[in-house]
Order: structure tokens, then C-alpha cells, then sequence
């Protein structure tokens, strides 16, 4: 076991290696994030093979908020490798979530960090960029945050504002209806306090747009979504 586990930690140096790595195209810097992002679901889901610190949690969630802007290197990044980065994406996040909780818990802002970064991506993606397969997977991490929420709460916030600003300029209805998933798990997650901090943070304007999207978390999940 011991030996696996030395092994384990060496696979796991290369795979960040093979991402810091520059390619010729951004087709071949998308197929080294899905190979990295399968990996290292794969050493997280065995805690017998490579028990991880949250140093290390902390370090994977760092190099992974870089990913998103491979396509702005001057290179063209095509509908299907920017989904397989975006996916990627949220699938290390959420093998963290299911296997390593307490870790994530002592390092919350690389986490939310790179959770800012997908939902600002998530913001500016059409439906014939792949809105529709990326919400759900932004939907499927945020769901799985909610059980967490006692921890987590406070950091959702900055998610919650980021949304509101995007509210304010001039959001399409196709986002704002595919968003509504995430959003509601991400209101779930908040108490009063936070409920309070964030109305107190943002101007009337933004408030009459929030407004109705609040109305309806009430409506259609809080009270509904979770039966």
C-alpha cells in the first residue's frame, strides 16, 4: 500500500505537470485537462491509494481555475473542448465534495474561487456555446454544497452578487431560466443573515431584479424542491 501510495503522488506530479505544459492547439490543452481531471477523480475516490491534505485539495482547485481561460490565449477553443474543460471541471470538484469534505472545510476560497470563475464563464456562454449540458453540471456541484451549507454559507454570497450583476446587464432569459437551478440551490444554502447581508449590498435597481428570483426560490424550491 505504501508503495502504491508513493506511486500515487508521483502520477499525480505528472498529471500537473502535463497541464502547466503548453500545446500546440487548444483541442490538445482540453484532451490534458479531461486526462488530468479523470485521474485525479480517480486518486480521490481511493483514500486508500493517496490520502490527499487540504494543501494539496487547496493546490488542485488553484491550477484548476486556470483552465477556463485556455480559449483567451489568442487561440480559437471550439464548443466541444470548452464544455470538456468546464466538465472537467466540475468533476474534480465534486469527487472533493463526496470524499473530501472536512479537507474543503479548511479552504474555502480556492473552492469558491473556481466555483466565481465557472458561474462568470457560465454567464457568458450561449446556447450554441453549450449552455444547456454546462448549467447542469454547475447545477449538479452546487446541489451537492447544499448538505454542506452550515460550512459554506457565508462564501455563497460573492456567488449570489456575481449573478445579480449579471442581472444588471441585461441578462438573455435562455440564461437566466437555465441558471434557475443553481441559483436556488445557491439561496438554499443561505440563512437570514446572509439573506439580509446581500439585499444590503446592492442598489434598488438590482433589488427589483433579484426580487422576483427570490419570490421564486420561495415559491418553487424552498418550500417544494427538497420534499
Amino acid at each position: 500500500i505504501k508503495h502504491l501510495a508513493s506511486l500515487s503522488e508521483t502520477f499525480l506530479a505528472i498529471m500537473m505537470g502535463l497541464v502547466r505544459s503548453k500545446c500546440d492547439t487548444p483541442s490538445e490543452e482540453a484532451a490534458n485537462v479531461a486526462l488530468f481531471s479523470k485521474a485525479a477523480a480517480a486518486l480521490i475516490s481511493r483514500k486508500e491509494l493517496l490520502l490527499l491534505s487540504g494543501r494539496e485539495i487547496a493546490m488542485i482547485l488553484c491550477e484548476m481555475s486556470q483552465f477556463l481561460f485556455i480559449g483567451g490565449r489568442g487561440k480559437e477553443l471550439d464548443a466541444s473542448d470548452d464544455f470538456i474543460i468546464f466538465k472537467s471541471c466540475c468533476s474534480v470538484i465534486s469527487a472533493m465534495v463526496a470524499h473530501y469534505p472536512k479537507q474543503l472545510y479548511g479552504c474555502p476560497p480556492p473552492l469558491f474561487n473556481l466555483l466565481l470563475v465557472l458561474l462568470t464563464h457560465l454567464l457568458n456562454t450561449t446556447p450554441k456555446t453549450g449552455l444547456v449540458p454546462k448549467a447542469l453540471e454547475y447545477a449538479r456541484v452546487c446541489e451537492l454544497l447544499v448538505p454542506h451549507k452550515d460550512v459554506f454559507r457565508k462564501h455563497v454570497v460573492g456567488l449570489v452578487l456575481r449573478y445579480i450583476q449579471a442581472l444588471n446587464e441585461a441578462m438573455t432569459p435562455t440564461v437566466k431560466a437555465k441558471l434557475m437551478p443553481s441559483i436556488y440551490a445557491l439561496l438554499d444554502m443561505c440563512s437570514e443573515f446572509e439573506t439580509k447581508q446581500i439585499n444590503s449590498m446592492i442598489d434598488v435597481p438590482s433589488k427589483a431584479l433579484f426580487a422576483p428570483v427570490f419570490q421564486s426560490y420561495q415559491k418553487y424550491y424552498q418550500y417544494h424542491g427538497q420534499s
